[in-house]
């Protein structure tokens, strides 16, 4: 199995984030988040460079329909921090739906990264999940 700090510093040199001091907390809980239903959460400093990404455990992450990742989550965080300059949230309907379009090329992103070094060309859902969505329509 790959460390996750190795994992860090191998991510760090592959998107240029060499310079930034990055604290990762791993196996977290649902209750050491500071937002609802996330995978991971960073928090940064653009002025000095510095972050702490906070990545749930795969028990506490559940079955979702996108299976748990380590890898492409802590990549999505990491991304975070090169959109950082125009990934401030502003208060209004233009800026919340910026956001979610920013936040949703981020995870794209992530996600292509990882299936890029993995040799991957299809994504992967959760099965079931997605079965059982369908039932309910």
């Amino acid at each position: 199995m790959v460390n996750e700090q190795n994992l860090l510093k191998e991510w760090q040199e592959r998107l240029g984030l060499q310079d930034w001091a990055i604290t990762l907390r791993i196996n977290c809980k649902k209750d050491d988040m500071d937002l609802e239903e996330v995978a991971g959460e960073t928090e940064w400093s653009l002025s000095i460079k510095s972050a702490s990404i906070k990545i749930i455990s795969k028990e506490e992450y559940g079955e979702r329909i996108v299976p748990y990742d380590f890898e492409n989550i802590l990549i999505h965080e990491l991304l975070h921090l090169k959109f950082g300059l125009i990934d401030q949230k502003i208060t209004s309907y233009e800026s919340d739906v910026a956001y979610e379009v920013r936040h949703q090329l981020i995870d794209d992103l992530a996600r292509a990264l990882v299936m890029a070094k993995r040799g991957e060309t299809k994504r992967k859902l959760s099965c079931q999940r997605v079965k059982d969505m369908r039932l309910e329509d």
